[in-house]
């Protein structure tokens, strides 16, 4: 068909276009395309405006060795009508109080619904009757399956706590891959079972939580985070893993994941060490010592085949989250076959998954002692390579104090008390209160890396003073 048709064979529409944009300035029609972008932005960002909310968390820390209450700043977006609101787990996670400021200024109370820390999500919750009184719009669910690189979208929420703030991008990449083993603030993992949206749209400190938002006004992905020393470089957790994990929250207060304690590599160009004319499988780098898949004979240096009926190619990086999400969603207490290739020999096995534990323990501060501990949960024993549960960690050490005179120090695994074993939070709590009131010295005996040390406390009397 050649590029161009003699009038005469237009049809008359036609004919009125063509001449219509003949006629106009291309500076004009540049002019006119942006207004309209820009009247559509404007139109997109106010009607978004009314489920934004700016979340002022009050937090405990317990890293420096005591116990302090901390203020931060975050944002979030109201969901539904009935008052809950999605932000992240970095944000309202272990928050002691919520205080939200809605779109029309007032400031109200919050409660915590529910909190998953491996996607770095949270849902909190507002009076419903404040919602229906105040007349607040909730967002609603986009899908980020859809999203191609490219895309407008707009990034909402109270960075450096301006609050009501938009900023406007692209989306840079859909599926960008963060390294497995990222920590929060709050000092759990997250992003094992999702890939990123990178965007240009500015993600800054206190944009965590906000929504992310296409031209549709829907909600496509949850703000998340910044990279340092970057221009414009934000993520966000795509709307398909926050929608199901909200819903988790909202319905049972937690996310149930399966475990079997395998951590994978990816083969990349490895497919000639196996033998393999093609890429295929993903690489067992490590077994978790009592785990499911120990139990199933897995060793690290297998190439795992398939997971159940899911045959598994993993060549790169970005496709790790999704194997690590399926073995997540698979239901608790499920036997799954495994095909494995093992030194040339092609092997099944049986694997019965568990439940995944909490990612951290409770806290507790030693204030005589000068020295905070958390609970050793089940995970936190596979992830720091312990041989059980039994005793606590040392969090933090008081600059100054009597443990750190008597050099205690943060990570280490404490197991007995004045010769009296720990074996969880709860028995520490009970030889504390019984040792720590008369200011008695005390000797811990504790774990570092493989090593069992002596360490003897003399605490203070209350003027201060040895």
């Amino acid at each position: 068909m050649p590029l161009f048709a003699p009038l005469g064979r237009l049809p008359v529409v036609a004919v009125l276009l063509l001449c219509a944009a003949l006629a106009t300035p291309p500076a004009a029609s540049a002019a006119r395309s942006a207004g309209s972008l820009q009247r559509e932005l404007a139109a997109i960002g106010e009607g978004a405006m009314s489920a934004l909310v700016n979340i002022q968390p009050i937090t405990e820390t317990f890293t420096r060795g005591e116990r302090r209450k901390r203020a931060s700043v975050g944002s979030g977006f109201l969901i539904n009508l009935d008052g809950y609101i999605v932000t992240n787990h970095h944000v309202a996670g272990r928050a002691k109080q919520l205080m939200v400021t809605l779109s029309n200024k007032e400031r109200v109370e919050a409660e915590l619904v529910g909190e998953d820390p491996s996607t770095d999500l949270a849902v909190i919750r507002i009076d419903p009757e404040l919602v229906k009184e105040y007349g607040l719009v909730p967002l609603r669910w986009g899908t980020s399956a859809d999203l191609a690189v490219g895309q407008f979208v707009l990034a909402l929420g109270s960075p450096l706590a301006l609050a009501r703030t938009m900023t406007f991008g692209v989306v840079s990449n859909k599926d960008r891959y963060l390294p497995d083993g990222m920590s929060l603030p709050t000092g759990e993992r997250t992003g094992a079972f999702n890939t990123w949206i990178q965007t240009d749209a500015a993600i800054n400190p206190g944009n965590s939580g906000g929504p992310l938002i296409d031209l549709d006004g829907r909600v496509v992905g949850v703000n998340a985070r910044g990279a340092s020393f970057a221009d414009n470089i934000g993520f966000a957790i795509p709307a398909d893993v926050a929608q199901r994990v909200a819903r988790d929250l909202i319905d049972h207060g937690e996310v149930k994941r399966s475990y079997a304690g395998i951590t994978f590599q990816p083969l990349k160009d490895w497919e000639e060490l196996f033998g393999l004319d093609e890429a295929v499988g993903v690489l067992v780098a490590s077994v978790e010592p009592g785990s499911p898949a120990a139990g199933a004979g897995l060793e690290a240096g297998d190439l795992m085949l398939s997971y159940g009926d899911m045959e598994l190619t993993v060549r790169f990086d970005e496709e790790l989250p999704p194997l690590h999400a399926a073995i997540a969603d698979t239901p608790i207490g499920t036997e799954v076959g495994i095909r494995l290739l093992r030194r040339g020999e092609e092997k099944s096995v049986e694997l019965t998954t568990t439940e995944t534990g909490k990612l951290m323990g409770e806290r507790h501060e030693a204030e005589i002692w000068g020295f905070t501990v958390k609970d050793i949960t089940v995970q936190m024993s596979y992830d720091l390579e312990l041989d059980s549960e039994d005793g606590v960690i040392i969090e933090g050490v008081r600059v100054g104090g009597p443990a750190h005179r008597g050099k205690l120090a943060r990570g280490w695994v404490l197991e007995e008390i004045s010769g009296e074993a720990v074996v969880d939070l709860e028995g520490f709590k009970a030889l504390y209160d019984k040792l720590a009131t008369d200011r008695r010295d005390v000797l811990f005996q504790v774990r570092a890396y493989d090593s069992v040390k002596l360490v003897l406390v003399k605490p203070e009397d209350e003027g201060g003073t040895r």
